[in-house]
């Protein structure tokens, strides 16, 4: 249930963590803050809406947050309507580019310079309802666990603002629902009322890091742990760099590494408008909708991600640990539809495995990183891999012989195991 505005304070001086049931500050030794929330709302000719976009963040029950606005070189009159929209407040600051950086471009830019942290990053055709960040804070606070990031359902509107469906917009399957703790165990948002944290601890669902599949809503919705988002942060080239997404790159990665949680709470307007990045029309059960450009970028969007991950094979494993690790890169690999197998085909793909391929050795070790390669990806696409990075046939044999021998062996256990569960199965 939400609180309307006109009820609720949203100065900093009215809010106040609560713990058991008592002002946190009336138990610690010095004052305790709420944490900072980014808002990084970016635009490109949407002048038509970015002035509600703005309007939505400043309306934020929530009083601890920045807002950095990134214009992505707008030639519509934008900087008028996004002037105009914040007027003196202190909490905006602005980026104004020459040229459109794309999607992901724009944000990294403001990433740049954001303190938050927690970090939402609004694109300029949706808003946000006014107990957005409160909710999404609350959430991460309460976990159990923490995870990587929290995504809430949304409000689908047409171009107009008319209504036309409500819900999360990733698909749950297999999920199990995790609820919050107790509210007398966890840190409490004055602004959050027992009615919405009992609302929240019925609507969340908690999906491990290995957990696969596209879980979440659109970019907007999500809340993301901006530390981790400085960690894998993309490294393509500018003309790479335009065709991807926040929230396909972001959303992804930052799951496999730590996991992630939706909120069965419409938080956020999500704009149908025909000119979409990703997603032009109303979610129907059973029917995968990407019409929009970003269907031409996936595999793209696959190979950013892998590069991410195997150049900081070090620091990921270290966290995650080698297994996590390296089923990370399987996963990301193989969604959309698409095999490792088949991205591995792709010269680029094969080009970032020999650009860090000592990387991976000084890592796990030579053998066990060619053997796990080998799990990903094709005879022929490994042996073409050690081929341009100078290791030549021998390293290929004969322990590697050795290595498709055991390979095989597994494969053939794994048969022989699901025959006799289907054996056991039938009545």
């Amino acid at each position: 249930m939400h609180e309307k505005l006109g009820k609720l304070s949203i100065e900093t001086s009215a809010s106040h963590l609560i713990l058991g049931g008592v002002s946190l500050n009336e138990l610690a030794p010095e004052p305790v803050s709420y944490p900072l929330v980014s808002f990084m709302i970016r635009n490109w000719n949407y002048r038509r809406f970015v002035a509600s976009a703005i309007r939505s963040v400043r309306n934020q029950t929530y009083p601890n947050f920045e807002a950095i606005v990134v214009d992505n070189g707008s030639t519509d009159g934008s900087r008028a309507e996004i002037e105009a929209a914040i007027g003196d407040d202190p909490r905006f600051r602005t980026i104004w580019l020459d040229e459109n950086l794309g999607p992901l471009g724009g944000a990294l830019k403001g990433l740049d310079v954001a303190r938050g942290d927690f970090v939402t990053f609004v694109d300029s055709d949706d808003y946000l309802l006014a107990d957005f960040a409160a909710m999404h804070v609350q959430t991460h606070l309460a976990l159990p666990q923490g995870v990587a990031f929290t995504s809430s359902a949304v409000i689908e509107i047409d171009a107009t603002g008319a209504a036309l469906g409500t819900g999360l917009r990733g698909s749950q399957p297999g999920t199990y629902h995790g609820s919050l703790q107790s509210p007398f165990q966890v840190l409490r948002l004055s602004e959050v009322s027992s009615v919405q944290f009992n609302q929240l601890d019925r609507s969340i669902v908690v999906h491990p890091p290995t957990k696969n599949g596209w879980l979440w809503s659109p970019g907007t919705s999500n809340m993301f742990r901006r530390f981790l988002l400085e960690t894998i942060r993309p490294r393509a080239k500018s003309d790479v760099m335009f065709g991807l997404s926040v929230d396909g790159h972001f959303c992804r990665l930052a799951h496999v590494f730590a996991g992630s949680a939706t909120i069965a709470l419409p938080l956020s307007a999500y704009r149908l408008h025909g000119d979409n990045f990703f997603a032009g029309n109303p979610t129907l059960d059973g029917v995968v909708d990407v019409p929009g450009p970003a269907r031409r970028f996936f595999p793209a969007r696959r190979r950013e991600a892998m590069r991410v991950l195997v150049e900081e094979a070090a620091t990921l494993s270290a966290s995650m640990g080698a297994w996590r690790f390296w089923s990370a890169i399987a996963q990301v690999l193989d969604s959309d539809g698409v095999t490792s197998v088949q991205v591995f085909e792709a010269p680029e793909a094969q080009a970032i495995i020999v650009e860090n391929l000592h990387v991976l050795f000084a890592t796990f070790g030579k053998w066990s990183t060619l053997r796990k390669l080998r799990e990903l990806m094709s005879r022929s696409a490994l042996q073409a891999i050690l081929g341009a990075a100078g290791q030549g046939p021998a390293a290929y044999a004969p322990r590697m012989i050795g290595i498709e021998i055991s390979m095989l062996e597994a494969r053939l256990r794994r048969k022989r195991r699901a025959k006799a569960a289907r054996r056991k199965s039938k009545p």
